[in-house]
């Protein structure tokens, strides 16, 4: 089911960068970019937050922790990874969505900069 929601919003990006003129695009892609810097930048400090508490549970070294925390998910025990990694996973997705409004908002930029 994953799978197939990534493909229809893969193709529904391709299809916003097709057809609709810049100034679409642009508004597009600023929507894109706020969204995925909100959504993903709030779910990434409950992800840290939920890593380090799951890893002071487990009694686990915490110093430097912020440095490399995806290095330290195979020290979360079962609840500790039902816990951080759904946190991860959106964090990880707004970073795209981000990724993708900033491509949408360059792609603009560029048509109608091309356009004259």
């Amino acid at each position: 089911m994953i799978e197939a929601l990534v493909v229809l919003g893969l193709l529904t990006y391709l299809y916003l960068l097709a057809v609709p003129g810049p100034i679409l695009q642009l508004l597009i892609g600023v929507l894109l970019t706020l969204v995925g810097l909100v959504g993903g930048g709030g779910a990434g400090i409950a992800y840290h937050l939920a890593l380090r508490r799951s890893l002071v549970r487990v009694g686990s070294e915490v110093r430097g922790w912020m440095w490399s925390p995806v290095a330290r998910h195979h020290l979360l025990d079962e609840q500790g990874r039902r816990e951080v990694l759904p946190w991860f996973r959106v964090g990880a997705a707004g970073f795209f969505v981000c990724l993708a409004g900033i491509g949408m908002v360059l792609a603009a930029l560029l048509q109608a900069a091309l356009a004259g």
